[in-house]
């Protein structure tokens, strides 16, 4: 599954909990921690990416006892209660969700569109890379050939050498 695929998961998920939020009537309260709209984009853009490598490495993280969530909530130094508290308080703010979104959507579709630049490059790379080999390759097989042809033709040489040496005598 794609990272579009796990974006429109993620999107759908969202909109679930927008529509069990406005069903609500108590209002939520801004968090003690509140963190900024972009910080808010970021987490939610790494969440993202998280989700796709979970789906695509999922025996690579479980080998590694690796925990995708804690290294996020690490790198922002965050918890998961005050992640939750702020996508609860913004998710009540669904006019500044949905522009936060739009910007999470954003961020995907650049990191998309530089990897396949970026992949372009590395099959380019590889493709010269193998003419390079395949080449060198030849080349070997010449410098081979040519040196058995050399050595036949020192053989040949040496037997008519002989040869007209005994027709003289």
């Amino acid at each position: 599954m794609g990272t579009t695929g796990i974006l429109n998961k993620l999107l759908a998920t969202l909109f679930i909990l927008m529509i069990i939020g406005c069903d609500s009537v108590e209002k939520v309260e801004k968090p003690e921690v509140l963190l900024e709209e972009d910080q808010m984009v970021e987490i939610l853009t790494d969440i993202a990416f998280i989700k796709a490598a979970k789906s695509s490495h999922r025996n690579i993280l479980n080998e590694n006892n690796v925990d995708p969530e804690a290294l996020i909530f690490n790198k922002y130094s965050i918890d998961s209660a005050v992640f939750a508290q702020n996508n609860a308080w913004y998710l009540s703010k669904i006019k500044v969700y949905k522009d936060i979104f739009t910007r999470v959507k954003a961020n995907i579709d650049s990191a998309k569109s530089n990897y396949e630049i970026l992949k372009k490059k590395e099959d380019s790379i590889q493709k010269i890379t193998d003419s390079i080999q395949e080449i060198k390759q030849r080349d070997s097989l010449d410098n081979r050939n040519d040196k058995l042809r050399g050595s036949e033709l020192d053989r040949i040489q040496k037997r008519e050498k002989r040869t007209t040496s005994l027709k003289k005598l």
